[in-house]
């Protein structure tokens, strides 16, 4: 696998780990429940979710290489000057890839809900 798809897919997965950590702790403590059950709790309700995550950035993965020369460097595109926008993409590939995996979890966290209905039931029940 290209180091660059591996830094994309590792980054991705990583901001939607961090968004789930601090949106269930947040809510967690609302609850007054021990954390790492809220967590899990989340993860087996929202399962689906990093499902649909892993497999959306693992298609993105799949394209890339049709829209992005992916033989050249970081060093190369940082002493070029000009960059056009698939360029500066391929620049800050493990950035971008942390806003889209935080803003994807994010949006399953606020909207979806699901995970978050899993913890208040937990919280009723005890």
């Amino acid at each position: 696998m290209n180091k660059h798809y591996a830094d994309m897919f590792f980054a991705f997965l990583l901001a939607q780990s961090l968004i789930t950590a601090i949106m269930v702790y947040n809510y967690q403590k609302e609850k007054s429940i021990d954390y790492v059950k809220a967590l899990t709790v989340y993860i087996k309700a929202e399962v689906g979710y990093f499902i649909i995550g892993v497999i959306g950035i693992s298609c993105i993965l799949f394209i890339l290489s049709d829209f992005v020369n992916l033989s050249i460097t970081r060093e190369d595109l940082l002493t070029k000057g000009g960059l056009t926008w698939k360029e500066n993409l391929q620049l800050y590939f493990k950035s971008s890839s942390l806003l889209v995996g935080g803003f994807v979890q994010y949006i399953a966290f606020v909207y979806k809900k699901k995970g978050k209905d899993a913890i208040d039931k937990i919280a009723d029940n005890l």
